[in-house]
């Protein structure tokens, strides 16, 4: 993630008919708003559920850690904002939340991921050691959230995935949905190498004919040992032809003063929010 640390910036194949087998379960689905796509079926042909949590009121504690990679600053100022509303998961950056970093910086964080280990991501800083701890980690698969964000400078959020790290080079990150809240119908779609030799990386900005503000939207990611590809409301949006070749982590997460987002504006109320209504991961069938 471009938050990273202070100072660092970082960055198909059933589309055309998906829609309309979402579409014909929107009577036993969670009720849509204007701007809303509906949610998919749990069930996805040719898919085999593996895991998910549609944060009907509780997080599930054997898939979730709430502490954002807290090796690197106290566990108290690592420790997640959320909540739930409408059946749905509210990450939250509150005004008494206080700064991610000790030794300063503005930013503020509220994540949550499905794994940890002292030194993820890129390693540094580090404030004190953690139990390695992986709840969910799986390799090559299709994961899917629905959600919305919030668009204001200073901020963005994202759904995204970490390497284990079993070995230093394991540590390549896709951003699946990263949106930079002063774009708000553009979010990123990337794929940094960090320490693996293996992955060059590639960034890029995914346009879309929504504002990611004004309604829940469907992201999701197909990874193969050969490809990575980005589903926006189901249908594929692009495809990048390589991918990390081993296990990773998933992360849930809003940030604030992130260092690359534009200044945030005193004036402008918090709680804000990264509102999801599901997360679900799917191994093939066959």
């Amino acid at each position: 993630m471009m938050n990273a640390r202070p100072g660092i910036r970082r960055f198909g194949r059933f589309a055309a008919t998906w829609p309309l087998v979402a579409a014909a379960f929107v009577g036993t689905a969670q009720p849509a708003v204007a701007a809303d796509v509906p949610p998919n079926p749990v069930q996805k042909p040719g898919w085999i559920l593996d895991r998910h949590d549609e944060f009907n009121g509780s997080l599930d504690s054997s898939l979730w850690i709430t502490n954002y990679l807290e090796s690197r600053t106290p566990a108290w100022r690592s420790k997640a904002r959320y909540g739930f509303r409408n059946n749905a998961l509210v990450l939250r950056i509150d005004n008494d939340q206080p700064t991610y970093y000790a030794g300063g910086g503005k930013m503020k964080v509220s994540s949550i991921q499905t794994g940890q280990k002292t030194g993820l991501h890129k390693g540094s800083p580090q404030d004190h050691t953690i139990p390695t701890i992986w709840k969910y980690a799986p390799r090559y698969g299709y994961f899917e959230i629905r959600g919305r964000t919030s668009a204001r400078s200073g901020l963005h959020a994202a759904f995204w995935t970490v390497g284990k790290q079993d070995t230093p080079s394991q540590s390549a990150e896709i951003d699946i949905m990263e949106h930079p809240g002063r774009t708000p119908r553009n979010f990123n779609f990337n794929l940094f190498k960090w320490s693996d030799p293996n992955i060059t990386q590639v960034t890029q900005s995914v346009g879309t004919s929504f504002d990611l503000a004004g309604g829940m939207h469907i992201y999701a990611l197909e990874w193969t040992p050969t490809q990575i590809k980005l589903y926006v409301d189901n249908r594929l949006t692009r495809t990048v032809n390589q991918s990390p070749a081993y296990a990773s982590g998933f992360l849930l997460g809003i940030y604030e003063n992130a260092g690359w987002t534009g200044n945030v504006d005193p004036n402008d109320p918090r709680p804000k929010e990264f509102v999801v209504d599901y997360f679900r991961a799917y191994r093939k069938a066959g």
